[in-house]
Parts: C-alpha cells; sequence; structure tokens
C-alpha cells in the first residue's frame, strides 16, 4: 500500500521527468515541422513559412502526433511536480513555494491549452485540402488577440516555473546552491535564445540535473524508512 512518502517520492521523480519528456516533444515537434527547426520558430508573418510548416506536418504527420502525445504525456506529469514543490517548500520557503505554485498553475493550464491550440489545431490545419485556405486560417489565429491572452499563462509557466520552483526548494534546504545555479543558468539560455534543436534538450537535462537531488534525497529517505518500519514492526509483535 503506497505511503504518503512514496507519493511524494513519485512527485519528486516527476519533478525530473517532466522538463525531459517536454524537451522530446519539442524536439520532435520541430523535426515534424522542419521550417523554423533551427531556432524553434515560426515566423508567423510570413505564408511561405508557414504553408511549408502544414506541408510538412502533413508529410511527417506520425511523428508530429508522437510528439503531440508526449506533449500530453509532459503536461500530465507536470501537475504532480507542481504539487510536490509546493509540499515540500510550503513551510520553509512559504512566499518562494505560493509564487511557484500560480505559476506552476500557469504552466498545468497553460501546456493543456497549448495542446489544443497549437497541437491538435496544426494538425487539423494540415489535415485540409486547400493549403491555401488552411495558411489563411492559421496565420489569422496566430493575430488573434484573445488567442495570444489565452496562449500567454503557457509562456509564462514554461519560462518561469522550473526557476520559481529551484529557488523555493533552495530556500527549504532540499537543493544545494549549484544545484539551483544550473537551473537558473538553464531558464534564462530558455528566455533569451527560444526553443530549439539544441536549447531544448540542453535546457531539460540541465533543469533535471539541478531538480534531481530532491529525488535523490527522497529516495535515500526511503531505502531508510524500510528497514526502520521493519524494525518498528518486530518491536510491536514482541510487545505482544
Amino acid at each position: 500500500m503506497p505511503t504518503k512518502s512514496h507519493w511524494v517520492t513519485l512527485g519528486a521523480g516527476s519533478l525530473v521527468l517532466a522538463p525531459l519528456i517536454a524537451a522530446i516533444a519539442d524536439v520532435l515537434r520541430m523535426r515534424a515541422e522542419e521550417a523554423g527547426a533551427t531556432t524553434g520558430i515560426i515566423d508567423a508573418t510570413s505564408r511561405e513559412q508557414t504553408s511549408a510548416m502544414l506541408a510538412s506536418i502533413s508529410s511527417e504527420l506520425s511523428l508530429y502526433q508522437a510528439a503531440s502525445w508526449l506533449a500530453l504525456v509532459a503536461a500530465l506529469v507536470a501537475v504532480p511536480a507542481v504539487a510536490v514543490t509546493r509540499r515540500l517548500t510550503s513551510e520553509r520557503s512559504p512566499r518562494w513555494s505560493l509564487a511557484a505554485l500560480i505559476i506552476g498553475g500557469c504552466l498545468v493550464i497553460g501546456e493543456f491549452v497549448h495542446l489544443m491550440g497549437y497541437y491538435a489545431w496544426n494538425q487539423i490545419l494540415a489535415s485540409l485540402p486547400d493549403r491555401e485556405s488552411a495558411v489563411t486560417v492559421g496565420m489569422a489565429t496566430t493575430d488573434n488577440t484573445f488567442g495570444l491572452v489565452v496562449f500567454s499563462p503557457y509562456l509564462v509557466g514554461w519560462l518561469f516555473f522550473w526557476p520559481v520552483a529551484a529557488i523555493a526548494l533552495y530556500r527549504a534546504r532540499l537543493i544545494p546552491r549549484w544545484a539551483l545555479v544550473l537551473v537558473l543558468l538553464a531558464g534564462l539560455a530558455m528566455a533569451v535564445l527560444g526553443s530549439s534543436m539544441v536549447v531544448s534538450p540542453v535546457w531539460a537535462i540541465v533543469t533535471a540535473l539541478g531538480l534531481a537531488p530532491v529525488l535523490l534525497a527522497r529516495l535515500r529517505a526511503a531505502r531508510t524508512d524500510i528497514p526502520n518500519r521493519g524494525m518498528a514492526q518486530t518491536s510491536s509483535a514482541a510487545a505482544r
């Protein structure tokens, strides 16, 4: 029967897994889109580039769908990541913990919006027989003010949750200073350079390394807890 400690350990694992899965999905997406793969950014003002992107998605639909499903898994894994950050940091770092919770909420909500408004929507546009109409609709979507407002929580969460979570974990004495520096540098690189075939995997690996001490500490505590529980049960049985 899983205990609360087991669930916290699983949550700590999600802190490490979430950025890795998200980066894999991002790289597959860029491979499928081709246009803008070097920088990871599609120029929405260029009809030719948007048309090339949709044509590439159409020809690499299986790859794009794999990216979409992985992005969904990343969104689901982010939920326990946000929850465990709050649980582990709320007492020792209440303000940063609250900030991580709010920005983490933006990340989770934004990721699901992004799944529908970007991944699913691009699949729909790529499947339309009239490519020119699909490009027109796609460009109109990216230029829609309401759409940009709805999309903004995703950007806020993607760029700022991990650094803020790392600060909260550091102030709660759950990660060392070098780990905090790694996560902050990775976040800065992502914010300045943007998602790309190079930046995304480097960001994910460095971020995961920075957050790994949380998981390692939980695993060590779990290994120590098992014999302690066994001794307690033995003592209880002997007392009877």
